[in-house]
C-alpha cells in the first residue's frame, strides 16, 4: 500500500513523540520524510547508534497501518494536521528545539497572530485571581491590541482566561494534555466546543495517549512556545503555572506575574518569581501592554487606490496576499503570492523600500 505525506508524518510523530528534537535531526537529513521508513535497520542503526527502540518502531510496518487510520481520522473530523516545517505551523513554536514534529488543530485561529499572550494559572482560584484575569484580558481587547489568548483548559485561571477571551471577542487557543478526540476537563466540554468555533483546540497528542503528569508538562511547553508572553495570573507554590513560566524562560519568551498578599498562599509562586526577577510585575492590562510594546497606534488613512497603484502584477499580488491577512511570515507570502521565486526577494524589498510593506519582526510581514 502507498502512504501519503501525513502517514509517515503521524507515524514519525508518534514515534518522536518524548524525543522531537532528534526525530527533526533525522527529517533533515532527508528530502523527504518518507524516505526514512525505505531504510533498512541496518541503515538506520549507522545513522542512530543505539536507538534499537526507535529503530525498532521505524522499521514495524504496523504504525503505517496505525498512522493511516490517525489521518482517515483527523479528515472525518476537521482535524488539521500542521507539520513542523511547513506554513502554518505556528513560527514561534517552530523555533523552539523540542517543538513537536506534528500537531492536531481543530479550529481556524490565527496561530501566528501578531500579539500571543499565554494566561495560566492555578485550578483553586481565588475570586481576585480571576478577576484580575478577567480584567487584563478584557482591558487589551477594549484598547485595541487584540491578542491572541493561550491556555491549557484547566479548571481555574485557564478557564477563566478562555472564556474571557470569547467574552471579548478575541480567539482563543486551548492547549490539551490529551489528544483532540478526549476532552480534559469534562467540566469545560461547552467551553471546548465554543473555543473550537471561535478559536483552535490544539494537541500533539495521538488517539489513545493516556492522561498522565508528563502529559501536562508537553502541554505547558506548547503553551509557552506558542506565545510572545506568559501572564501567571495565580500560582501555589508548588504550581504547574510555574513550570510554564519556567519553560517560557528557556524559550527567552517574556514572563510577568499578578502579586499577591504575603499571607496569600495561592500567590506565593508569583510573589517568589517576581522577587527572582524571573518575572515582571504586572499590576494592569496598561502594564503588560506597555511593557510589551503592544500599546496600539494611529494607523495612517489610505486611498482606496493603494494596491491599483502599484506598478507591477508580483507587487499587487503580494499586497492583496497581506490585506486578506496581515502580517505573514515570508514563506507563508511566498506561497500565497504566487510570485516566481527568483523574483520574490527583490520585490518584497522594493515595496519596503517603498513605504508598502513593513517587517513586523519574527520574520513576518505587514501592509503599513
Amino acid at each position: 500500500m502507498e502512504y501519503d505525506f501525513y502517514v509517515h508524518l503521524a507515524a514519525l510523530s508518534r514515534i518522536f513523540c518524548d524525543k522531537c528534537a532528534d526525530g527533526r535531526r533525522l527529517i533533515g537529513m532527508f528530502g523527504n520524510i518518507s524516505e526514512i521508513f525505505t531504510l533498512s535497520g541496518k541503515d538506520l542503526r549507522s545513522i542512530m547508534p543505539g536507538a534499537e527502540k526507535i529503530i525498532g518502531q521505524l522499521t514495524d510496518r504496523s504504525i503505517l497501518d496505525w498512522a493511516e487510520k490517525e489521518v482517515k481520522w483527523a479528515e472525518s473530523q476537521g482535524v488539521r494536521l500542521l507539520y513542523v516545517d511547513e506554513p502554518g505551523y505556528p513560527y514561534r513554536l517552530r523555533e523552539c528545539e523540542d517543538a513537536p514534529l506534528m500537531l492536531y488543530c481543530k479550529g481556524k485561529a490565527d496561530l501566528d497572530r501578531e500579539h500571543v499572550l499565554a494566561v495560566v494559572g492555578t485550578r483553586r482560584a481565588t475570586y481576585y485571581g480571576r478577576t484580575f484575569c478577567r480584567s487584563v484580558i478584557e482591558d487589551l481587547a477594549a484598547c485595541g491590541v487584540n491578542p491572541l489568548i493561550a491556555s491549557g483548559l484547566a479548571l481555574g485561571i485557564d478557564g477563566c482566561a478562555h472564556q474571557a477571551a470569547l467574552d471579548s471577542g478575541l480567539e482563543t487557543v486551548a492547549v490539551l494534555p490529551c489528544a483532540l478526540d478526549t476532552v480534559y476537563p469534562g467540566r469545560h466540554r461547552e467551553l471546548a466546543e465554543a473555543i473550537a468555533q471561535n478559536g483552535a483546540l490544539l494537541s500533539d497528542f495521538s488517539r489513545g495517549t493516556p492522561i498522565m503528569a508528563h502529559t501536562f508538562i508537553r502541554r505547558n511547553r506548547i503553551i509557552a512556545g506558542l506565545a510572545d508572553a506568559v501572564l501567571l495570573a495565580e500560582s501555589f507554590k508548588p504550581g504547574g503555572g510555574l513550570i510554564t513560566a519556567s519553560l517560557a524562560n528557556s524559550y527567552s519568551r517574556e514572563v510577568f506575574a499578578v502579586p499577591g498578599r504575603n499571607t496569600d498562599e495561592s500567590f506565593v509562586g508569583c510573589n517568589s518569581l517576581i522577587a527572582k526577577n524571573e518575572a515582571a510585575l504586572v499590576d494592569s492590562a496598561d502594564t503588560l501592554a506597555r511593557a510589551m510594546g503592544w500599546m496600539p497606534q494611529k494607523k495612517k488613512v489610505r486611498q482606496n487606490t493603494l494596491f491599483d497603484d502599484l506598478d507591477s502584477e508580483p507587487k499587487k499580488r503580494i499586497a492583496q496576499a497581506l490585506r486578506q491577512r496581515s502580517p505573514q511570515s515570508v514563506e507563508e507570502l511566498f506561497l500565497i503570492s504566487g510570485v516566481r521565486k527568483e523574483d520574490f526577494a527583490s520585490i518584497l524589498l522594493e515595496m519596503e523600500l517603498a513605504g508598502v510593506v513593513t517587517g513586523v519582526g519574527g520574520g513576518r510581514y505587514g501592509l503599513r
